[in-house]
C-alpha cells in the first residue's frame, strides 16, 4: 500500500513539470437526452377503478324425466360445442355400512375399473378416442358421475356413461390393485398431520351421525371389504329413482331425450333407501392432543356446530366465515400471520352439509406458540360475536364472494357442478342467479347473528398434532375442555423387498 502511494506522487510531480500538450480533439456534443416516452392509456401510478361487478345469469332449467323415473335437468349452454354431464346419486358416505366404513367411496372408485362387457383398459381407450372424461367419486352425501364431451360425440359418450353406472362389474384384479391403493394411502396418512387430525376429529365431533368416520374408511375396513360388498352397496343405491342427472351444454332437449333413453333409460328400478334423518353432531366441547414427537409446528382443527346447505342463515354465514378466515384479508390470517407471526396460513370455512355442518378453523402453527394461537383463535371468534363487522370490512368480504362467483360458471362442467349441488340439496332453480343480491344484503347484524348461532367457543372440539412436551404447558389457560393425549399412530411398515408401492 506504501508502495502505491509513492509512486502516484511522482507521476502526479512528472506531469505537473511537463510542457503544454497538443490540444485533443473534442468530441461532438452530446445528444440532448430523449424525453421520457409515456405511453397512451391509465396511468398506472394509480390504482385503477374497481369497475361494477360482474353479473351472473344462468340459463334457466328444463326439467324432464326417462321412462323409468330418472330426473333430467338440462341447461343449453351454446358457448362452446361441448357436453357436460354430471349424476348425482345419494350413495355417498352418510349410507356405509357401520362394518365397512369406506364403502360408498370404494364402490363409486371402482365404477370406472370395468363393467360387464369392457374392460378398465378399454374404457380407458374408448373414453380418450373421443376425447372425453368420466370420473367417479363419493363425499359424505352423494356419489357422481361425472364427465365432458364434444357435443358431435354425446351419443357415444353417453353409451360409456350409462355402462360405468349401470353395469360395473368389479372385477377381481382390479379390485385387488384399488384395494392396495388404498391401503398404501391410508397407511401413508399415518405420518401427515392433517390426515390424522381429521381421522381423530371426525369420530368425535359427528358422534353416531352416518358422517360419523372418515370417508375412506380405515384399513381394517379396506382389508375386508369384497367385491361382492361393493355390488350389494351398488345395487342397493345406484338407483333411477335415487339419483338426479344435470346436463349442460351445446344440446337440445328434443335430440337430447332419446340418446338418453336409449343409455341411462335402461337403467332399472329398485327400491332405494329412504332419506337419512337429520340430527345434530356430537360436538363435545373437549381436545385431543395426538403426539407427533419433535414437530417444529403444530397442526390445530377447531369444530364448531355449523349450518347445513339448505338453511336460510347458509349465506349471512358464508359473509361470517370470509370475515373471519376467508383469505389473506380475513381476521385470523392478519392476525395470526402478518401481526404474531404464529403461521404459515390459517383459515376459516363452513362444511355445509345435508344433515348438518361444521363450522372449522384449521391451520399449522408455530409449536411453540400453540397456545397462544388457539387463544387468539378463541378472541376472534368472540370479537365476531360480541362486535358489529365494520362496514368497510364487511364490504370487502361480501365483494370476495359476490366477485369469483361468475368463474364458477365460465364452463360447462362448473355449471353442472353448481347445478348438481341445486339437486342435491333442493334448492330453487333460480338460487345462483339471486345469491350475489342475497349476499349484498347481509348487514353486521345478520353476520352477528350467524356468528353467535355457528362460532361457539363453548362447543368447540379441538384436535392438535402436535409434540406433547412441547404444547402440553402451554394449554392450561386455554378454554378447551378436558384434554386427551394420545400416542402418535403406529408408522407404515417398509415394503418388503421387491415389492413396489402399490403393487399386490
Amino acid at each position: 500500500m506504501i508502495r502505491r502511494h509513492a509512486l502516484a506522487v511522482l507521476v502526479a510531480a512528472a506531469l505537473a513539470c511537463a510542457g503544454p500538450r497538443a490540444k485533443a480533439p473534442q468530441a461532438p456534443p452530446a445528444a440532448p437526452a430523449a424525453a421520457a416516452v409515456v405511453p397512451a392509456g391509465p396511468d398506472r401510478a394509480k390504482l385503477p377503478e374497481r369497475g361494477p361487478a360482474p353479473e351472473l345469469e344462468l340459463p334457466a332449467q328444463r326439467h324432464f324425466a326417462l321412462a323409468n323415473g330418472l330426473k333430467v335437468r338440462l341447461v343449453e349452454y351454446r358457448r362452446l360445442p361441448v357436453v357436460a354431464v354430471n349424476l348425482v346419486v345419494e350413495a355417498g358416505a352418510g349410507r356405509d355400512p357401520a362394518k365397512l366404513p369406506g364403502l360408498a367411496s370404494f364402490t363409486a372408485a371402482m365404477l370406472t375399473e370395468g363393467t360387464k362387457t369392457r374392460s378398465a383398459i378399454q374404457l380407458s381407450d374408448e373414453t380418450n378416442f373421443l376425447g372425453a372424461s368420466l370420473r367417479a367419486s363419493a363425499g359424505p352425501d352423494a356419489a357422481a358421475v361425472t364427465g365432458g364431451t364434444l357435443a358431435k360425440h354425446l351419443p357415444k359418450f353417453l353409451e360409456l356413461f350409462a355402462d360405468v353406472t349401470m353395469n360395473p362389474a368389479f372385477p377381481k384384479a382390479d379390485f385387488a390393485r384399488v384395494q392396495d391403493q388404498r391401503l398404501v394411502m391410508l397407511l401413508q396418512q399415518r405420518d401427515q398431520p392433517q390426515p390424522i387430525a381429521s381421522k381423530a376429529f371426525v369420530p368425535v365431533f359427528w358422534g353416531k351421525m352416518p358422517y360419523g368416520h372418515y370417508l375412506l374408511g380405515d384399513e381394517a375396513a379396506v382389508k375386508a371389504t369384497r367385491p361382492r360388498d361393493l355390488a350389494a352397496f351398488h345395487a342397493r343405491h345406484y338407483r333411477p329413482e335415487n339419483a338426479e342427472l344435470i346436463v349442460v351444454g351445446d344440446v337440445a332437449e328434443a335430440e337430447l331425450r332419446p340418446l338418453l333413453e336409449a343409455t341411462l333409460g335402461k337403467w332399472r328400478r329398485g327400491s332405494a333407501p329412504g332419506p337419512l334423518a337429520p340430527r345434530p353432531p356430537a360436538a363435545p366441547h373437549r381436545a385431543l392432543l395426538i403426539e407427533k414427537p419433535a414437530a417444529p409446528q403444530s397442526y390445530v382443527l377447531v369444530g364448531m356446530p355449523g349450518v347445513e346447505r339448505s338453511s336460510p342463515d347458509y349465506v349471512a354465514a358464508s359473509v361470517a366465515f370470509q370475515v373471519l378466515g376467508g383469505g389473506s384479508s380475513s381476521r385470523l390470517f392478519r392476525n395470526l400471520r402478518e401481526e404474531k407471526g404464529y403461521t404459515y396460513g390459517v383459515y376459516a370455512m363452513g362444511e355445509a352439509r345435508k344433515l348438518a355442518g361444521a363450522s372449522l378453523v384449521a391451520g399449522s402453527v408455530k409449536a411453540d406458540v400453540t397456545g397462544a394461537a388457539l387463544k387468539e383463535i378463541v378472541r376472534e371468534l368472540a370479537r365476531l360475536r360480541e362486535e358489529p363487522v365494520p362496514a368497510q370490512e364487511l364490504s370487502d368480504a361480501k365483494d370476495a364472494l359476490v366477485l369469483g362467483l361468475p368463474a364458477d360458471f365460465a364452463t360447462a362442467g362448473g355449471i353442472a357442478g353448481r347445478v348438481a349441488e341445486l339437486a342435491l340439496h333442493g334448492l330453487p332453480d333460480d338460487y345462483w342467479n339471486g345469491y350475489a343480491d342475497a349476499v349484498r344484503e347481509v348487514d353486521a347484524e345478520a353476520v352477528q347473528r350467524a356468528a353467535r348461532r355457528y362460532l361457539d367457543p363453548a362447543k368447540m372440539t379441538v384436535v392438535m398434532v402436535a409434540d406433547p412436551a412441547v404444547v402440553r404447558p402451554q394449554l392450561a389457560d386455554v378454554p378447551l375442555g378436558p384434554i386427551e393425549e394420545r400416542p402418535a399412530p403406529a408408522r407404515a411398515p417398509a415394503p418388503s423387498p421387491g415389492r413396489a408401492v402399490g403393487q399386490r
